[in-house]
């Protein structure tokens, strides 16, 4: 098993969340942690400033969560990345508190002459004609295809038994999880519980993906590096010993199938024990064993339920985790960062993109596509990107980033190669 000894960033100014090495790692301990690190003092904290959002909380655009989530918090990195347009920048003042007394821990920067406000800059013009924090028809119609397909193929599989049933149900319902992930980073909408059919939470990755993964991207914050440990460990740690480094090749399989099984018990867990008990989006999963049922013996629509889970699990983990940001030549939390602290390099330099994918709205949609422009804009539909591209290469020809995609292989292959990695890089790993 991998080592859970302390492991301390490399990113001077990036403090170690205390309850990273628990047993039970959930979105409420890392919010915890934040609060306890960020010097908000029970606000919203962006930058130096303290800021009181209680009563704009429910006339918020993207949804009261997103606001009651992060009270008490530093959302520097949030406001950032969720806000394209220059409107919640113009409106933050009216809710200034007073000046921070302690220092960010966090060392990213937003400079005006920086990578990442140019490109926001650009990307801003370019989607000046579209509503994009909106999901497009485009994306609504993939959506709910899966949705009815995954509904319709789990009847059937229930009905017959058969294993090409439940495999394509397993495949459909992780296509629609996928999916949903493009809704979650959104504004509120139905379609973002697509991801809680799966078993994993909305509300949970909100925190765990959005608040933690897209903002500190391979880092002793990420918690979908956290989320694995220790049975698989990408960070390139000096004490993974030969044991704990080779021993992750043989147990990968048994780990993707069974991580959907271990979201939902830590679900059960974090609404009864962290949050204020269930509510609609804890019914969501219910809905394909309760639509089975209708044509099959609960004992047996149960059974089938949880075949088709598996299957969802396997495919679902495998693709997430050599979607973008696992191989020995992308930075990973223990090797040397570079000197410029820009949010938007630090982004890139955790992600590439793949050749295949990028190439198909569907694909990009339901295999986590587009994820450099991804992680830049999280909160612009996956449909709309696109539009973003030219913006991109010239802010990246700019900056000296390179452009180049690799195979899906290369990422495959890659993942594999940082779990036995445990020599971090004494250069920076950019772009």
């Amino acid at each position: 098993m991998a080592p859970t000894k302390r492991f301390e960033s490399t990113l001077v100014g990036l403090k170690y969340p205390s309850e990273r090495d628990s047993v039970i790692k959930t979105g409420a301990k890392w919010l915890k942690d934040k609060r306890q690190d960020d010097g908000a003092e029970g606000l919203w904290r962006v930058d130096d400033k303290l800021y009181d959002l209680s009563e704009f909380a429910k006339s918020h655009p993207g949804g009261t969560e997103w606001i009651t989530l992060t009270r008490g918090t530093d959302i520097t990195e949030a406001f950032e990345a969720h806000h394209v347009r220059s409107t919640a920048e113009l409106m933050l003042p009216k809710f200034f508190v007073r000046n921070a007394i302690a220092p960010r821990a966090s060392p990213f920067t937003f400079k005006p002459d920086g990578f990442y406000r140019k490109f926001k800059a650009r990307a801003r013009e370019a989607l000046k004609d579209v509503d994009f924090h909106k999901s497009s028809r485009t994306s609504n119609l993939i959506a709910d295809s899966l949705f009815v397909g995954t509904i319709a193929l789990s009847v059937i599989a229930a009905t017959t038994r058969s294993w090409i049933a439940i495999v394509g149900s397993g495949v459909l319902l992780t296509w629609t999880a996928i999916t949903g992930h493009n809704f979650m980073h959104q504004r509120d909408s139905f379609r973002m519980y697509y991801m809680d059919l799966l078993l994993l939470s909305s509300r949970e990755w909100r925190i765990n993906h959005a608040l933690s993964h897209h903002l500190f991207t391979n880092t002793v914050q990420d918690m979908e590096i956290t989320a694995f440990e220790p049975f698989l460990s990408w960070l390139p740690r000096p004490d993974k010993g030969p044991f704990t480094r080779f021993v992750s090749w043989i147990i990968s399989p048994p780990v993707y199938t069974l991580m959907i099984f271990e979201e939902g018990l830590k679900r059960i867990y974090s609404t009864f024990w962290e949050w204020n008990g269930p509510g609609v989006r804890d019914a969501v999963p219910f809905l394909i064993p309760a639509a089975m049922c209708v044509v099959a013996p609960p004992a047996v629509a149960l059974w089938t339920w949880m075949k088709v889970i598996a299957v969802a699990s396997f495919h679902f983990t495998a693709v997430g985790v050599s979607a973008a940001h696992h191989h020995p030549d992308i930075f990973h939390d223990g090797d040397v960062h570079r000197e410029d602290m820009d949010w938007g390099l630090a982004e890139l330099d955790a992600v590439r993109d793949r050749a295949e994918i990028d190439t198909s709205i569907f694909l990009v949609l339901t295999s986590f596509g587009s994820h450099s422009l991804h992680h830049l804009l999280p909160s612009v539909d996956h449909a709309y990107l696109y539009l973003c591209e030219p913006a991109f290469a010239e802010t990246c020809k700019e900056f000296g980033i390179s452009t180049e995609l690799w195979s899906q292989w290369d990422h495959v292959k890659g993942q594999f190669l940082q779990l036995v990695n445990n020599a971090p890089k004494k250069t920076a790993n950019t772009r």
